[in-house]
């Protein structure tokens, strides 16, 4: 019996090899995250340092994300042609120079612009994590490996209030701000390790006919050589059954991560709207996002044993009744309580419907697939939606903005429910319409 990729492991448990492998991508994203991050924690001084209105707010909120939208839908293109490794190093060590800088910017038009270019950089850098590790690790695994890495991302967003809750006392709200953004050049650092030792998937690898390197990767393992396959048109996401998926992602992706979106960028302000300090803001805030964490470990958990639909649709549900749940609450440590129920289900839900789009496509067409689901994800979910949030926080108020995620959470949990299908220990090849030489490789 042919032996593929992931049998050079036993596709029932990681090896030293894939903790390895695990432990840099999830520190790359976790450096992303702190990236993002930033603006939420940054918002509070810069109100006091520049007078924002609301639309400044708004476009400053969104402005990262723009980029990201700009970057994430051609590194789909990119990770395909190119690889993973090379495309994920390239935009960890771009966004870094340009985050570094926005901490000198001298106006919030100036800071606005630096943190769309970065986000093109962030954006080319999303998809690549989940989408390598799924290639990477074994299919009984792909879940769990998921919601550990997206954990990370929850560390790093967890770690600006942090920062800012001390910058902010120790500095001042001019100058503590800036401290947010200068310490984003450790990611320069990191890029060096990622060079070093982490892998290129060799289920690319196998595309582009480097069966020699594929193998050394898989611990020396005998693979069956095929043909390269040729690259997927991306416009196949449309054509038969890719259709029904790629819909049913479009809905789902970004009303899950619109849940995000609103307590990463909003929930410091809410917290001074509230009646918080601002300093108490920041520290519970952080409280808050990293309540995420624990919620991501469960997540792993429960992703590979109730599958990946009872997972997005149960986690979605309860993040959207918490909102629904939050402007009815008084005080103080009520008010956390219910912002941490917020965020453990309504964040902790990202890494399920993350590998869920990974295992939607085959390898040819993966990067592509993943990258326009991110796009459109992040362009209404995380840039349309969080703007139109600024206006209703100013002028209609905290009750209206919440019911405005419980309603976006419950779409997102609709389209998964009705239109998805199960993919929890399936072959990530299976999915390859029409058959290609490249699925003997694939679990």
């Amino acid at each position: 019996m042919e032996k593929d990729v992931n049998t050079s492991f036993d596709d029932r448990r990681l090896s030293p090899h894939h903790w390895i492998w695990l432990g840099l991508a999830a520190m790359a994203w976790l450096i992303e995250a702190y990236d993002i991050g930033i603006m939420g924690a940054a918002l509070v001084p810069l109100h006091h340092v520049w007078q924002l209105t609301a639309q400044e707010t708004g476009l400053l909120v969104v402005s990262s994300t723009i980029g990201i939208v700009l970057g994430v839908i051609p590194a789909g293109f990119l990770i395909d042609r190119y690889g993973r490794k090379r495309v994920m190093i390239a935009s960890l060590v771009f966004y870094s120079i340009v985050t570094v800088v926005t901490g000198f910017a001298g106006s919030w038009q100036a800071l606005a612009l630096l943190r769309g270019i970065a986000g093109i950089g962030l954006g080319a850098m999303f998809p690549i994590p989940y989408t390598l590790l799924s290639e990477l690790s074994p299919k009984r695994r792909r879940g769990m490996v998921a919601g550990i890495l997206d954990a990370f991302l929850s560390v790093g967003y967890f770690v600006p209030p942090l920062v800012a809750a001390w910058a902010l006392p120790a500095l001042g709200y001019s100058a503590g701000w800036r401290i947010l953004f200068f310490a984003a050049g450790l990611g320069l650092v990191f890029a060096w390790a990622l060079a070093k030792w982490l892998p290129e998937s060799p289920r690319w690898l196998m595309t582009q006919g480097r069966v020699a390197e594929a193998q050394k990767i898989m611990g020396g393992r005998q693979i069956r050589e095929a043909l390269p396959a040729h690259q997927e048109p991306v416009q196949q996401i449309f054509t038969g059954p890719y259709l029904k998926r790629t819909v049913m992602l479009w809905v789902s992706f970004p009303s899950i991560l619109f849940m995000f979106y609103a307590i990463m960028s909003y929930m410091p302000s809410i917290l001074v709207r509230e009646g918080f300090s601002s300093h108490n803001a920041e520290l519970f805030a952080s409280v808050i996002m990293a309540a995420s964490i624990p919620g991501k470990f469960l997540e792993a958990y429960l992703v590979e044993r109730w599958g990946r639909k009872v997972v997005i649709v149960s986690f979605s549900v309860l993040g959207g009744l918490s909102a629904l749940a939050f402007p009815f609450v008084n005080g103080f440590s009520v008010i956390v309580l219910l912002g941490i129920s917020l965020a453990f289900f309504g964040i902790s839900v990202d890494p399920a419907i993350k590998i869920f789009t990974a295992e939607q496509y085959p390898t040819t067409l993966r990067g592509k697939g993943v990258a326009f689901t991110e796009g459109i994800g992040r362009l209404i979910g995380g840039a349309a939606a969080p703007y139109l949030m600024a206006f209703i926080l100013a002028d209609v108020g905290t009750s209206q903005s919440f019911e405005l995620i419980a309603a976006i959470a419950g779409i997102g949990a609709l389209a998964v429910g009705v239109l998805g299908r199960e993919t929890q220990g399936l072959p990530l090849e299976e999915y390859a319409i029409p058959p290609r030489p490249l699925s003997v490789l694939v679990p």
